[in-house]
């Protein structure tokens, strides 16, 4: 964690209706961190696109399952972590699969829009660590004042 980083942890049910309300808030801390509006764009579709897949593929109990999402902004920067509950993957396999099925285009997505994707398996599931990094950051922006 670097010094004067905001951490925001949010913990949702796997339930497709609380994406809109993780984009807001990714948005927000993109922006506050001097992001530029293309790039805070692309944290939301990135950030999004990770809690989709969680809440579709690693929530081996559906709606009673929970994806953890921890926020780490700095200026310039913001790097995510979405963690779900599924028994995880190998995102090599992933990536070599052929694009015969619809679907399949979140992690070259994810990859596309964000510097840096990570794939962790844990105990208790999977972790996908997102870092976003602006490329000329504006003055840091806060939310509530200082």
């Amino acid at each position: 964690m670097a010094y004067g980083a905001t951490i925001t942890e949010v913990c949702i049910p796997s339930n497709p209706d609380y994406l809109a309300w993780m984009r807001r808030i990714v948005g927000c801390l993109a922006d506050c961190a001097g992001m530029d509006p293309s790039e805070v764009h692309d944290a939301k579709l990135a950030v999004t696109e990770a809690c989709a897949n969680a809440i579709r593929h690693g929530s081996p109990h559906g709606a009673d399952d929970k994806v953890s999402i921890r926020i780490s902004s700095t200026k310039g920067s913001v790097v995510t972590e979405v963690t779900d509950a599924g028994a995880g993957f190998d995102p090599q396999e992933i990536n070599a699969r052929p694009r015969t099925e619809p679907g399949g285009l979140g992690i070259p997505l994810m990859k596309a829009l964000t510097d840096d994707v990570q794939f962790e398996k844990n105990g208790a599931g999977m972790t996908v660590r997102l870092v976003k990094t602006a490329q000329q950051p504006r003055t840091r922006r806060y939310p509530f004042g200082r």
